[in-house]
């Protein structure tokens, strides 16, 4: 989905956090996701079957990635590897750093334990072998993951916090959103992943997003989250 198509939903998700009346922001709150609320097994379309026309396009295309991938997307895909927000700063600014905004690692950390659980499982349902596993000629460049490939764990976190570090720098969205394809592509060009897979992540973040973004504990944190990241970004 392109950045246009992305932003109303920036918006409509800030319209729906500008909602909650200011409160007074403990040290931290707990819960994002409240147990069971997300089911990405209902709402994601199986992968492709590996005969099939769109399973071979999917294997094509890490072949041709494979095939063509620069040094420099060498060692993008492997400094993208880590699974952290702040490889956003390179779009947010040299003052998003952990070291300097406390509250906001905490705060992502929590967001990632939340979006993980129901992405694991839909990993799980759909038990599909990595493209490394399935075929001998994709020859990873990254650490090799142990699950299953669909959807892509780092697509779905990357698209997550994307979509929030977006409603906390609207001026940043398309910026944003752009290094979250380039995050999630890299596992493609590391050969970890298919296309198919970071698709399904992608969807996995929004579905996600549209329940933790309702959550109070996580509107608490959001927003104190936010003065942080605004003044990290240098805006105010």
């Amino acid at each position: 989905m392109s950045t246009r198509k992305l932003l109303p939903l920036i918006f409509l998700f800030s319209l729906l956090i500008a909602s909650f009346g200011v409160t007074t922001a403990p040290a931290y709150q707990e819960g994002y996701l409240p147990p069971l609320s997300v089911n990405l097994v209902r709402v994601l379309a199986p992968p492709p079957a590996p005969d099939s026309a769109a399973g071979n396009a999917d294997l094509q295309a890490l072949l041709d990635a494979q095939q063509n991938r620069t040094p420099a997307e060498v060692k993008s895909a492997q400094a993208d590897a880590a699974v952290s927000v702040f490889r956003f700063a390179d779009v947010i600014g040299p003052g998003f750093d952990a070291k300097d905004l406390p509250f906001t690692a905490k705060f992502f950390d929590r967001v990632h334990e939340a979006e993980s659980p129901p992405m694991k499982t839909a990993k799980l349902f759909f038990n599909r072998p990595r493209p490394f596993v399935a075929d001998k000629r994709i020859h990873p460049i990254v650490p090799e993951p142990p699950d299953a490939s669909y959807p892509s764990g780092h697509s779905t976190f990357a698209y997550t916090v994307a979509i929030i570090l977006a409603n906390m720098l609207p001026e940043k969205a398309p910026a944003i959103f752009e290094r979250a394809g380039v995050y999630s592509h890299n596992r493609v060009v590391g050969g970890v992943h298919y296309p198919s897979d970071i698709e399904a992540g992608r969807i996995s973040a929004a579905v996600i997003d549209n329940v933790m973004l309702q959550d109070a504990n996580f509107i608490v944190d959001f927003k104190k989250s936010r003065i942080e990241v605004r003044r990290a970004a240098g805006l105010q």
